[in-house]
């Protein structure tokens, strides 16, 4: 989970209608405050492999923003514009895609700016007021911690003429650019265009009646997606696809007080019925497929401390931090509020499937879910069992009230065992208990022990933790439900599946075997259908104890891949199992490691000073990059996997050349170039840490020769990126890098070389 919530600052504002952002609005007792945050005044970083800020500015922006935006942002004509583009090489006129710059895209647009471009010109360039950019850095996921909660200083950028220095300076970049013209380019964004179906037994739906298997959209929107009319985060397609592998629920991201009508002192929003209205779309669309949809809730959601401006509002106020209040649920109003509002939405909203629970961590709901109970004078001397007890039963009594036919799942997220067995004793007998299944699971990785915190396919579990509050749950007479991540993870967040087959299978057999029921099998990431799916859910559903995994798998890759190729396919997901439980696991190196940049992280000839932010920015920061491993063991680890997923995609390079059925070329083709792209971002990750402890060390030899080496890296990467639109994508990040992205990495170890040496590289 992206914790950190303490900087999670949950101010709502009022956002225009003209703007392609604006997709989100908040009661009327929220006014904008308009502060945008992180200014510290540190420098920001100098892109000093172009010859000025104004051509890094274009070319990082080229074919996103269109070029009559950036000269309203440089202050100059769209020819000097077009003309600083053509001198390094670009194209004078590409086609730019309006979805950049909405909600889908933008992120990738905000990060290529941050250092940069002042927030004034950001805001020009993303067509934003402040008030709709502060939202966004606090509601979007995390985006602000993402960005490192620093704003760099930025002197305003205008437009200069270039010198003729800075023009000759371009050919060394033109040349690249030249070099490396795109012959297959698939428009981003374009995810499922080339997607085979997969074999789907029956009639293709899913059993909506089963044991829950949930996943999240691969390409969900952010923000406030209820108030899309059209839910284009969950297509017709993708849902086809999700329910062809087993999917029977889908998750979608929700606040409460934004879809319930301003009652009394509590809040609301005038939009809720328009919400209700698309969540009704999304419900039926589901339903076509056998899925039900399910909102992730985590309530009651603390509000700005301008909003408790009554007496009776005052009254409801519990702990505070960062500008918030939360509304005390020691308040027995609070509660039954909770329970109408949820017992109104599913009455209302026919066939909304359930919804999973949050009461710990994430948002300060409850005033014991950032750990600071004592605060509340109300709360201080209750238990914490009971104040969570409180909140989860009195949302199921909503959920249920409204519609019995829901599933309540409460997530034990952050409970500390302390309190967490009396807690789960308490919960409504309705609820069903969900663990991260791999919680605690001692593991060893290159000689160094440790424990797993969640978010990985490369260690199986279940743990302890969940076992021991699953064995708690059924005590009490509730179901229980495991949080997995089945597709991908933060170990690798930008590829929409890792193959680790054999790992996902060997965890679907332990839960079986545990007799878990339900599960999650995604967060904000790993929602692309895949075979990992299919897989799973055959082997959690029915145990397969009458024949072993590995039977099933090979009679899987058969029925995908068919008799000539299924062998060869087994046969690499062995190896890349194998491979990827050599991660250099540890939830640092998961937040803050440059895995999921991959090769568009830059080599820095000197150190940056910036620290890596938590699935953002990697910079060059390689102790936070390693956690808990040396960095010998870091570097060692990664290339085992690196060469792990060379020898799988060989496999499968080899069963493509002598494939014939078209349908099983395609899944080969894809499978292949997403294998040797994982092999490449790997062995980028082993390049940028050689790199940085050869530079620390000034050997300079040894500098070019990890340059080299991260050149034909690159080299092999951009054509395969070229043709799967997938790479470098997660939802809640947009895209990590785009083609130019990866270009700019060509021209930065080039110009590494040069300052190296007059003799260097050649």
């Amino acid at each position: 989970m992206k914790r950190l919530a303490a900087f999670f600052i949950a101010v709502a504002f009022l956002m225009g209608a003209d703007s392609p952002l604006a997709t989100a609005t908040v009661p009327d007792s929220l006014p904008p405050s308009g502060n945008l945050p992180g200014r510290t005044g540190k420098a920001s970083l100098d892109p000093e492999h172009f010859p000025s800020r104004i051509h890094a500015f274009v070319w990082r922006n080229w074919g996103l923003v269109p070029a009559e935006r950036l000269a309203l942002v440089l202050q100059t004509s769209v020819r000097n514009v077009r003309r600083t583009a053509a001198d390094m090489g670009l194209k004078r006129r590409p086609e730019t895609d309006p979805v950049w710059l909405t909600s889908k895209g933008y992120i990738t647009v905000l990060r290529r700016n941050w250092h940069l471009l002042p927030y004034g010109q950001i805001l020009q360039l993303l067509d934003l007021t402040q008030e709709e950019l502060e939202w966004r850095l606090y509601e979007d996921d995390f985006l602000f911690v993402k960005l490192g909660r620093i704003k760099p200083e930025c002197e305003p950028l205008s437009w200069e003429k270039p010198s003729r220095r800075m023009r000759r300076d371009c050919r060394a970049i033109a040349s690249v650019a030249k070099s490396h013209r795109a012959r297959k380019l698939v428009p981003r964004f374009d995810f499922f265009r080339d997607l085979p179906s997969f074999p789907a037994s029956g009639n293709g739906l899913a059993d909506v009646s089963g044991p829950l298997r949930i996943a999240f959209s691969y390409c969900a929107e952010y923000g406030d997606p209820l108030m899309d009319p059209d839910q284009g985060s969950y297509s017709e397609e993708l849902l086809r696809q999700l329910a062809s592998q087993g999917i029977n629920a889908i998750w979608v991201h929700s606040v409460l007080r934004m879809m319930v009508a301003p009652e009394g002192i509590f809040p609301g929003d005038g939009n809720w019925q328009e919400r209700r209205r698309n969540l009704q779309i999304l419900v039926d669309r589901a339903a076509k497929y056998g899925i039900r949809v399910m909102l992730y809730v985590n309530e009651p959601r603390a509000l700005p401390e301008r909003w408790f401006d009554t007496d009776e509002r005052e009254r409801l106020a519990g702990v505070g931090e960062h500008g918030l209040r939360a509304l005390c649920t020691s308040d027995p109003s609070v509660l039954k509020w909770l329970t109408r509002s949820f017992e109104s939405l599913f009455s209302s909203v026919k066939g909304l499937g359930g919804v999973f629970i949050i009461s710990m961590s994430e948002n300060l709901t409850n005033c014991a879910s950032h750990n600071h109970p004592e605060q509340c004078p109300r709360c201080a001397v209750r238990p914490v069992h009971e104040i969570l007890a409180d909140v989860n039963n009195a949302i199921a009594e909503g959920v249920c009230s409204g519609n019995p036919d829901a599933r309540v799942l409460v997530w034990d997220w952050k409970w500390k065992e302390a309190y967490a067995e009396e807690t789960i004793r308490r919960l409504d007998k309705r609820c069903t208990l969900m663990s991260v299944s791999e919680w605690d699971l001692p593991i060893e990785r290159g000689g160094i022990a440790s424990t797993v915190s969640e978010y990985s396919i490369s260690s199986v579990g279940p743990g302890p933790k969940a076992v021991r509050n699953w064995e708690i749950a059924r005590e009490a007479g509730l179901g229980t439900a495991a949080k997995v991540m089945v597709n991908a993870t933060w170990e690798l967040g930008s590829f929409p599946v890792i193959p680790a087959v054999d790992l996902v299978a060997a965890h679907a057999r332990n839960l079986a075997e545990r007799g878990v029921e339900d599960a999650m099998m995604t967060w904000s990431l790993g929602g692309y259908p895949s075979v990992n799916f299919a897989v799973f859910q055959k082997i959690l559903s029915s145990g397969h104890a009458e024949v072993g995994v590995d039977t099933v798998l090979e009679r899987l890759a058969k029925e995908y891949y068919g008799e000539r190729s299924g062998p060869a396919v087994r046969k690499a997901w062995k190896v890349f199992s194998e491979g990827f439980k050599e991660y250099p696991y540890h939830i640092g190196t998961l937040y803050n490691g440059p895995q999921h940049m991959g090769p568009a992280n830059l080599f820095r000839l000197n150190p940056t000073g910036w620290s890596a932010t938590m699935v953002g920015f990697p910079y060059d920061d390689l102790n936070k990059w390693r956690s808990i491993y040396p960095a010998e063991v870091y570097i060692a680890q990664n290339r085992k996997v690196a060469d792990a997923f060379e020898e799988g995609a060989n496999l499968l390079d080899e069963a493509l050349a002598g494939e014939t059925d078209p349908v099983v070329r395609q899944l080969l083709r894809t499978d292949a170039g997403r294998a040797h792209g994982i092999k490449c971002h790997f062995r980028s990750i082993v390049n940028q840490a050689e790199f940085i402890l050869k530079r620390d060390a000034e050997d300079k030899e040894g500098m070019i020769e990890v340059v080299e080496n991260e050149v034909n890296n690159i080299n092999e990467f951009i054509p395969l990126c070229d043709a799967d639109p997938t790479f470098g994508y997660e939802s809640s990040n947009h895209y990590y890098y785009v083609r130019n992205d990866l270009l700019e990495k060509l021209v930065n170890l080039e110009w590494i070389l040069h300052r190296l040496g007059p003799d260097a590289g050649k």
